[in-house]
């Protein structure tokens, strides 16, 4: 009695293309078919009604969400009021782009002051498998150099210098950051792990200088910034869909209404395909396309 929904098309593309690497497989070397039925396979949408006469402006689904340099600087404040160790790992992703697990990852030995440029080699995030949080290659297993600006290049120069603080603030409370490496059958696992500074370390950790701290000097988890999205974008009008990965889209369409090369974009964000970037761009403002049209005039 219940109404199944359609698979998603994304869905379809990869159900397709398991089923085609299979016959493929099973046609040669196995030779156990002669042709690959799949190749038959058209993948069709339902046919979607269209009103040809209509006051409803249908393409408003297809808006990527980004926020406006106003709600970032409202987020920032709210942030700044209760000293949230979130605030680094929004700004690094505002001004570079780097996705949740990329920021949180970032070390200072990732980061070239003289020539403003971050080398994106790693992602963090938490493994509901190993129940633990874990180090690994970024989504496109690619290393990737990001220049930034002015702006972020004194934001981290400050936050290194408060972490010193810190440092000294705390004394043997302080926390210090590693990682293990874990082997688990064929794979390895880099485990990340927090012990006090008075804590005596054994050879199996190696220390890690995140760039992203709280204030005992603890590593700052996707999870928590993530948690913190959330929260904050309650007290912002406007940003009530808002969570980290818009940071992202803003810094691309930011980027491309400015007139930087597509191409030059595509190579910062680590995007496989440039559609990828401009799709992104192409729903993310109507006023950019306001702005376009008014252009001819």
């Amino acid at each position: 009695g219940k109404e199944i929904k359609g698979l998603m098309h994304g869905t379809r593309h990869v159900y397709g293309a398991v089923l085609r690497g299979a016959f493929s497989f099973a046609v040669f070397p196995k030779k156990l078919i002669s042709f690959n039925p799949m190749q038959y396979v058209v993948n069709r949408n339902a046919n979607d009604d269209y009103e040809l006469f209509t006051e409803t402006r249908t393409e408003q689904a297809t808006v990527t969400k980004t926020i406006s340099e106003n709600q970032y600087l409202q987020l920032m404040e709210i942030l700044a009021t209760k000293n949230n160790p979130a605030t680094l790992p929004i700004q690094s992703a505002y001004y570079t782009g780097l996705r949740l697990g990329e920021a949180c990852s970032l070390t200072w030995q990732d980061i070239d002051f003289d020539e403003q440029y971050i080398t994106v080699r790693r992602s963090i995030c938490y493994s509901n498998t190993l129940k633990k949080t874990i180090l690994g290659p970024t989504k496109r297993k690619k290393i990737r150099t990001v220049y930034f600006g002015s702006t972020l290049l004194q934001i981290l120069k400050d936050a290194k210098a408060q972490q010193l603080i810190n440092e000294h603030q705390y004394c043997s409370l302080y926390l210090k950051n590693y990682y293990k490496v874990v082997q688990d059958k064929n794979r390895s696992y880099h485990e990340v792990y927090s012990f006090p500074v008075a804590e005596k370390i054994t050879e199996q950790y190696t220390e890690i200088d995140f760039v992203c701290l709280r204030l005992d000097g603890t590593y700052e988890a996707p999870r928590t910034v993530n948690n913190m999205c959330i929260s904050a974008r309650k007290q912002i009008e406007g940003m009530d869909d808002f969570h980290f990965h818009t940071l992202r889209h803003t810094y691309t369409s930011r980027l491309l209404a400015n007139g930087v090369a597509p191409k030059d974009v595509q190579e910062l964000l680590g995007h496989s395909d440039i559609n990828t970037t401009l799709n992104i761009y192409a729903h993310a403002s109507n006023e950019s396309k306001k702005k376009s049209a008014m252009l001819l005039d």
